[in-house]
């Protein structure tokens, strides 16, 4: 299993759990499939845990991804998505930049306490 898509207790957000290292690829199948069950029940705030999957996706896969693929797989402009990663793991950190300048709520988080406290606001 690459991934697993499950929706939080209290059905407040989608969370996505990453198991493999990501790619291009990978990312647009595990967004892809977020965004349809959180449209599916209405909701607008994603929490991705990455921990322990380093992002191995080039620049501009990146760039291509926040830029393009999230309007092709219709995420909401309103979306909030926390992304967990390791303390000591950076290789997320251009998605943060990209989604950002894209127009998107992202952030990256190493708490997951403030990742869920910021998906609440």
């Amino acid at each position: 299993m690459e991934y697993e898509i499950s929706l939080s207790e209290d059905r407040t957000y989608v969370r996505i759990r990453v198991f493999k290292a990501i790619t291009g690829e990978l990312e647009k199948e595990f967004a892809g499939n977020a965004i349809r069950d959180a449209k599916e029940r209405q909701i607008h705030k994603y929490l991705v845990d990455v921990r322990g999957t380093p992002n191995i996706a080039t620049s501009s896969e990146q760039y291509f991804f926040g830029h393009k693929e999230m309007d092709q797989l219709g995420l909401d402009r309103g979306s909030r998505i926390a992304v967990l990663v390791d303390a000591e793991d950076s290789s997320h950190d251009f998605v943060e930049t990209v989604f950002v300048n894209a127009g998107f709520a992202c952030r990256i988080f190493r708490d997951n306490d403030a990742a869920l406290k910021w998906l609440a606001e």
